[in-house]
């Protein structure tokens, strides 16, 4: 069985009249006969009933004629995707991204698909895990950066990073002397709490420290670290959170990260399972992965180690 013989057979039982057939397929009646002779003889049924009319085809070649049509048709789909491979990728791709990583990188991942890729017409979309955990079964967004952990049934993963949790204050203040510090150094230190609960950084945070034993003081709740970084520059209190998102501020002698000991977030990159992606997705994924390598490897992404080659 070829697809020569089921492109033949298709046409067959849909024009049921080996004239037609023929003249579609541009081969003499003959050789169509001699086709679909060898394909009976593979499959051991009769396949058509001929008759002063035409061809009728039987119970068996109609429970063939709808697999074989499937077949084609993802036959072509398969030409089509490699024709499309060596094309420029073009077209829409949308990523999920957390509000602290899109403010790292919505511009230099931008800048990096227009230069490479100007076809791609990228859109980010920000929002906390979960919520880009639904996005992604929803086909809202194409690939998104999820924190670990959480379900993952039914997505494609592969790990991108790890970053230490540190906690963020003011650049002087005496807690934040030291490589690391230990988990209980948290206890009574008034927090800015930042984030979604039992999600990311807040999920990490407050699991390690019921699992510690230690009590904390929280003084606001806010989501984004952009508000939180602000409050704790008005001495408000302290927060947690990965130190890249503050890096100009800790350059500009504003606020001091130190490392939690035994407190890291993981990073995966994902996309749902049951859908291929498109050649845009698979740039962005080779693009995505390049800016954040760039960034850790130049320093710009502090207390953070790749998981990826």
């Amino acid at each position: 069985m070829d697809l020569r013989q089921l492109r033949y057979f298709v046409v067959l039982a849909t024009q049921q009249h080996y004239g037609r057939a023929s003249s579609i397929l541009h081969v003499a009646q003959p050789a169509l006969s001699r086709q679909i002779k060898l394909l009976e003889d593979e499959l051991g049924v009769q396949l058509f009933e001929r008759h002063p009319r035409g061809a009728a085809p039987t119970a068996e070649a109609l429970f063939l004629l709808e697999r074989a049509s499937f077949l084609l048709r993802y036959a072509e789909q398969v030409k089509q995707d490699l024709i499309a491979r060596q094309r420029d990728p073009r077209g829409p791709v949308a990523i999920g991204l957390s509000p602290a990583l899109a403010l790292l990188l919505a511009a230099p991942l931008t800048q990096a698909m227009r230069a490479r890729y100007p076809d791609v017409r990228l859109r980010i979309i920000e929002g906390f895990s979960q919520s880009l955990h639904d996005m992604l079964g929803q086909g809202s967004v194409d690939v998104a950066i999820l924190n670990g952990p959480m379900q993952l049934a039914n997505l494609h993963v592969t790990p991108l990073m790890t970053e230490a949790l540190c906690l963020i204050g003011p650049a002087g203040d005496a807690r934040l002397r030291g490589q690391a510090l230990p988990l209980q150094r948290l206890d009574g230190v008034p927090l800015v709490m930042t984030g979604v609960p039992k999600s990311g950084v807040r999920l990490e945070l407050e699991a390690a420290a019921a699992h510690a034993g230690v009590e904390l003081e929280s003084v606001v709740e806010v989501e984004t670290i952009t508000v939180a970084s602000r409050l704790v520059r008005e001495g408000l209190g302290m927060t947690v959170h990965f130190a890249a998102v503050v890096k100009a501020e800790i350059d500009a002698g504003q606020l001091a990260a130190v490392p939690i000991e035994g407190l890291r977030l993981r990073r995966i990159l994902a996309r749902a399972a049951d859908r291929p992606p498109s050649r845009a997705t698979e740039v962005l994924i080779d693009c995505l992965q390049q800016v954040i390598g760039e960034q850790v490897r130049a320093g710009d992404w502090p207390h953070a180690r790749l998981e990826f080659q």
